[in-house]
């Protein structure tokens, strides 16, 4: 294997979204170290971890003596660093553009999860129920796509696992948490047999990723 830097993941909750960055780092065989936060203590907003990330959150990757945050850009960094396993196709493969798309199309769903936790603020009536509506018909239009893809592969990108799996099974993960969007997932049961075995992933298990409790 090629020489790599010194890994360090720093989350707050086995479930946060510093999972992601660890479910890639355990698929990929990394040696690595995770650096557990006390929010309780505030380690998040000490001195010491905002040189690290000015805003406070996690996930932070630090890769030597560099150190980056946001979970999207910290997946397809490792993606792209560790291709050789599988994890993302190469810049000139024709599978490149599909890859980044599912990508992207992740963190659109992540968009998902801060509206429906924005909508139960708002107060019951119409305006509650217009957003509510808006948001379902998009969560089913994506599930849509997914299902399409899901009619003639088990994995998104060349029928193989790779980063977009992580990322887009991750997010869907957290919608289905609120039942008035996991009823919307029964409409489509490739979409729910896809989650049944990206939760059941070995390197998922492992690294202990689907493991919120409501």
């Amino acid at each position: 294997m090629k020489n790599l830097p010194k890994f360090r993941l720093y989350g707050l909750r086995s479930y946060d979204r510093s999972a992601k960055a660890r479910w890639l780092l355990t698929e990929a065989g990394a040696d690595f170290e995770m650096r557990w936060l006390d929010r309780d203590k505030k380690e998040h907003e000490s001195a010491e971890f905002l040189k690290l990330n000015p805003m406070g959150r996690v996930p932070v990757l630090e890769i030597g003596t560099q150190a980056m945050f946001e979970s999207g850009a910290i997946c397809t960094y490792l993606g792209d660093l560790f291709a050789e396993k599988g994890l993302a196709p190469l810049p000139n493969s024709p599978e490149r553009a599909e890859y980044l798309q599912w990508m992207f199309l992740a963190s659109s769903i992540d968009t998902y999860q801060i509206r429906i936790m924005v909508i139960e603020d708002i107060p019951p009536g119409e305006v509650q129920k217009a957003k509510e509506a808006a948001l379902q018909a998009e969560l089913r239009d994506t599930l849509v796509t997914l299902d399409r893809v899901f009619t003639e592969k088990s994995f998104l990108v060349g029928n193989r696992f790779t980063a977009a799996d992580v990322s887009v099974s991750y997010h869907l993960y957290w919608l289905r948490l609120w039942p008035e969007l996991d009823q919307i997932f029964n409409d489509f049961p490739k979409v729910k047999a896809y989650m049944d075995r990206m939760e059941s992933h070995p390197s998922a298990i492992k690294a202990d990723v689907f493991s919120y409790k409501s």
